[in-house]
């Protein structure tokens, strides 16, 4: 069918349309567009490269799609049957334009936010501590390593972009684990470890075994079974965490889960355990691995000042259980078989005996003040100067600010090599 005045003209509009999303895309392939090169340049060792030459893929498919859809609009200038699909075709553009860009400005805004030469070590330095904390469990499970990008953000909790899922933009796989670890915990990264535990469970079949061990030992009681079992891909996580930083990851989590209005409640859907039993839970694993120490006078902490009679009654119950289970809910999720190591358990990758605070104290008895200054000892035991210093921090409360700034000071001193 011919098209008539006003087929062309919505034609011409679409044409028009068409070519300011082509030309807004163009502008993308500059990767400076959000990003200064600066910033770029302190995470091109790790992920720059990669991470760029993806982005610029996914601008280049946009614009290949633009420039399709502005030949179906000038196709539909002349055949008025071609316009209701150049019609769509626009409206996709538009949707494409708006999911690529927010894959961009996500990597802009995370790769802009080391923002000084001071962050940006600090944050190289955490890009090192992750890579490397991966490396031994992803090696034995015969996985490539695998690229971090770390960022730094405001609230209270850490956050991962897994490598390998899909972005916003359709078709684009995220190439890098991209991890935001908030200000209030940047010098005691703990919680890097935590987000790193969930990359590493997607790679070796973890929550699934982790599942199926939480339901067999809880078959005796389906209410706890059917509590506990969703919490696997969390609890995971948060073993991972331990088994590389012991006592301080323990802390560093009920400082974030201990707010009063929610460290007992257990909303529906979430994926988290409920704070009150993650922060005993984290106890338990210390007790079962290291006898007696400091997580028993924090239990005793928590329970005493969020007693149980606090909790909504549909929930008091389940908590009282649960806190009798603990050590064997504690002994399972340490001993899971992970499919991926063989059916090792994680300490059959990652020894917790080594962030035990006897083994941190002989660390530090060893390397003396050098542990803090020297390039070997940084290479060395990276992971193990983070658990020390916030074993330290955890343990002496009044040097706590010395702590946090020696910390500080280790971490921006130079960017560990990965």
């Amino acid at each position: 069918m011919i098209a008539n005045a006003a087929t062309r003209a919505v034609a011409a509009d679409l044409e028009r349309q068409s070519a300011h999303w082509v030309a807004a895309a163009t502008t993308f392939l500059d990767a400076e567009e959000f990003a200064s090169e600066a910033a770029w340049r302190s995470v091109e060792i790790y992920v720059g490269i990669p991470l760029r030459r993806h982005l610029k893929l996914i601008v280049e498919e946009l614009i290949d799609i633009g420039r399709a859809t502005i030949a179906m609009t000038r196709a539909a200038r002349r055949d008025a049957l071609a316009l209701p699909e150049a019609m769509a075709a626009v409206q996709n553009l538009r949707r494409r334009y708006s999911q690529v860009e927010t894959t961009l400005d996500f990597f802009g805004d995370a790769v802009s936010s080391r923002t000084s030469p001071q962050l940006r070590a600090a944050l190289q330095s955490l890009d090192a501590l992750a890579t490397a904390s991966m490396a031994t469990v992803l090696a034995q499970a015969g996985h490539a390593p695998i690229p971090v990008l770390t960022y730094v953000d405001k609230g209270m909790g850490a956050s991962i972009l897994r490598a390998d899922i899909r972005l916003w933009a359709p078709g684009s796989i995220n190439p890098v684990a991209a991890i935001k670890i908030v200000r209030h915990n940047l010098y005691r990264p703990t919680s890097l470890f935590h987000e790193v535990g969930h990359q590493v469970a997607a790679v070796t079949g973890w929550v699934p075994a982790l599942q199926a061990t939480l339901a067999r030992a809880l078959s005796g009681d389906p209410a706890l079974r059917a509590m506990w079992t969703p919490w696997a891909s969390e609890i995971a996580a948060d073993v991972f965490a331990f088994v590389h930083t012991g006592f301080a990851s323990v802390t560093a989590l009920y400082d974030v889960v201990g707010d009063a209005r929610t460290i007992l409640r257990w909303p529906i859907g979430d994926p988290h355990p409920v704070g009150w039993l993650r922060t005993l839970l984290g106890c338990a694993m210390c007790r079962g691995v290291y006898g007696s120490g400091p997580w028993d006078d924090l239990e005793e902490a928590v329970v005493t000042s969020f007693p149980l009679r606090r909790a909504d009654p549909t929930v008091r119950e389940l908590l009282a259980r649960s806190r009798r289970r603990m050590p064997a809910i504690a002994a399972t999720c340490l001993r899971t078989s992970v499919p991926g190591l063989g059916g090792r358990p994680i300490g059959g990758a990652v020894d917790p005996a080594r962030v035990s605070p006897v083994a941190l104290a002989e660390l530090e008895r060893t390397a003396g003040t050098a542990l803090w200054t020297s390039s070997h000892w940084r290479r060395l035991e990276g992971i193990r100067i983070v658990a020390l210093a916030g074993l330290r921090e955890a343990e002496r409360p009044d040097e706590a600010s010395a702590w946090i700034a020696r910390a500080r000071e280790w971490m921006t001193a130079a960017p560990l090599a990965a």
